[in-house]
């Protein structure tokens, strides 16, 4: 039955896959012009080389074992800084502020298991190049001891939390989940159910106007969401409630989708299974029905299993590639998506199921699974800019490539080789140098 069931995902994605190519070409790629002239503006003939050095689009991980590796440090921060433009840690309120005014922001500061202070993190995507995103702001599940179960009290603690997040953070992380799987009836905010004195969908809303007045524009404020939401009723339901919210003039700047399953049997039958609720052909058909809210989508957490019934370790983590390998394709060829972001990176430390399905990228000796590199072929080659060639008469190198930063060195015999940076996106087509 499992090889059956694989062999009818591999038809229906093979089925699929030609619209999501053409996808991808649509949305992800844009028609560059390189320039070159002198300053009289006579064109050059010369040989340029546009190299692309990173994506426009966010391809992120968290990194809640940062600075509690060990020897095995470095091999950590370098598995996730070379392949991702974004990093992500969690806010979680009782582990941010463990007593009243007590902040774990800084370098020092209490260790506590994946929970690393926020301003480690900040600091390792700046040396690395790239953007960081904080989740969540708020949880039920993660609301401090300390907080008494009063709505009044709850608000006014938040308020002073946010505000001091915003202080040291605003426009330093780009991205904040504001609120997180505040859906869920059980687990995440179960405890808190029982008490609210209000609809939570209600208080979802006054969290994210209350966000949305203390950060600035420079900073994403996002809902986040648990994966019942990519099927069925609960997707339609996160639809109607995120359009309410936007038609209400709420700030909803992006909106996230979690992607986590925790065993091979649950992925095999929800997923893998043609007849399964998470299936290639329903996630596809939310994602579109979500676009159309005209707000940016985030898939903001995923767990792929290793672990499969009937499968060795080898042979399941083949198939966890070749399942990252089509999701990321679909999810990237949806015309509103602006990020993927893996969850837990590396097996042995992630939380509870997920450590048990060794759902990450690479293993407990932060050895490269080949999960990981199924995705360096997506991110780094096949999704990835390099043109050499010769400017024509007019001194123009016209080219197709995917939206980002580049760098381009323009090539004349017997001078030096002169190397510029810009970003080509949807409004910067044309790159002119002047020689």
């Amino acid at each position: 039955m499992v090889n059956e069931a694989i062999a009818d995902y591999r038809r229906r994605y093979e089925a699929l896959l030609p619209r999501l190519n053409a996808d991808i070409e649509k949305y992800r790629k844009g028609n560059f012009k390189i320039k070159i002239v002198k300053k009289d503006g006579t064109p050059v003939v010369a040989k340029v080389q546009a190299e692309q050095k990173k994506h426009l689009f966010d391809f992120g991980t968290s990194a809640l074992m940062l600075g509690n590796m060990g020897d095995k440090e470095q091999a950590y921060r370098d598995a996730v800084s070379n392949l991702f433009n974004l990093v992500t840690t969690t806010f979680c309120w009782n582990v941010m502020e463990t007593e009243p005014g007590k902040f774990r922001f800084e370098e020092g500061s209490e260790e506590i298991y994946r929970r690393p202070p926020s301003d480690r993190v900040l600091n390792f995507a700046k040396e690395n190049d790239m953007k960081a995103k904080g989740q969540p702001l708020f949880c039920g599940r993660w609301c401090p001891d300390w907080v008494p179960k009063d709505l009044d009290e709850l608000k006014r603690l938040w308020i002073h939390y946010v505000k001091e997040v915003a202080k040291r953070y605003d426009g330093e992380y780009g991205i904040f989940d504001v609120v997180n799987e505040s859906y869920q009836s059980k687990g995440s905010w179960q405890n808190m159910r029982s008490w609210l004195p209000i609809p939570v969908d209600e208080f979802v809303k006054w969290m994210l106007e209350t966000a949305g007045e203390i950060f600035s524009d420079r900073c994403v404020m996002e809902r986040n969401e648990a994966t019942h939401v990519n099927y069925g009723e609960h997707a339609d339901r996160y639809y109607q409630e995120n359009k309410k919210l936007l038609e209400e003039g709420v700030r909803l700047d992006s909106i996230g989708i979690q992607f986590h399953f925790y065993n091979g049997d649950s992925c095999m039958e929800r997923l893998v299974s043609s007849s399964g609720i998470i299936s290639l052909e329903t996630i596809y058909a939310t994602y579109q029905k979500m676009s159309t809210l005209g707000v940016p989508l985030y898939i903001s957490e995923i767990t792929i299993p290793s672990v499969y019934e009937g499968m060795t370790l080898d042979e399941g983590e083949e198939f966890q590639a070749e399942l990252l390998e089509s999701l990321y394709r679909l999810w990237f060829s949806i015309p509103n998506m602006r990020g993927i972001i893996y969850w837990n990176i590396k097996d042995g430390d992630a939380w509870g199921k997920q450590a048990e399905c060794r759902g990450c990228l690479i293993d407990e000796y932060v050895r490269k699974k080949k999960s990981y590199y199924a995705l360096e072929h997506l991110i780094k080659r096949e999704w990835n800019t390099c043109v050499t060639s010769e400017t024509d008469q007019d001194g123009v190198l016209e080219f197709s490539g995917f939206y980002g930063d580049y760098s381009i060195t323009v090539i004349k015999e017997g001078a030096p080789h002169q190397k510029y940076n810009v970003s080509f996106d949807q409004t910067t087509d044309t790159f002119t140098v002047i020689v």
